[in-house]
């Protein structure tokens, strides 16, 4: 049978010693520092294993954000009623990614209004769906 183990912080409430010494509770000074301060003083021991090594953070991949064409028809209604899509004078909607915060169209399914994208770069499958009917893209890229 799996023994569940409590919080080793819950365990010391209601003790004297759950801080070590009973002052060093009050403030920071008992930290010994900000961070990294006292690395290679008072708290040596913990940041050995870093002595003689370069440490470097890992970029992180910023992923666009995407709606798919199918989406579109719920999403429309709801921007139309915040003003972030207007009717042009041919009756169809002019979408802003800027104003809307979409970066790129996916292809997966169809919409069934008429759209034209503005700032907005389009997915191969999606723009051959937008020239197959009334849609335009107005200062988008195609995108893998």
């Amino acid at each position: 049978m799996v023994v569940r183990k409590g919080k080793k912080s819950v365990k010391k409430l209601g003790n004297r010693t759950r801080h070590g010494n009973k002052k060093n509770w009050r403030g920071k000074g008992s930290r010994g520092g900000k961070g990294h301060a006292g690395s290679q003083k008072q708290k040596r021991n913990s940041y050995q294993h870093l002595f003689g090594k370069k440490i470097r953070m890992a970029r992180k991949s910023i992923k666009p954000i995407a709606v798919n064409l199918r989406e579109l028809d719920a999403l429309i209604p709801m921007w139309i009623e915040q003003k972030l899509v207007e009717k042009n004078k041919d009756g169809q909607f002019v979408i802003d990614g800027k104003k809307v915060g979409i970066q790129k169209v996916l292809g997966g399914g169809d919409t069934e209004l008429d759209v034209v994208f503005v700032n907005i770069k389009l997915t191969k499958k999606a723009s051959d769906k937008v020239e197959g009917t009334e849609f335009e893209s107005l200062g988008g890229e195609e995108s893998q």
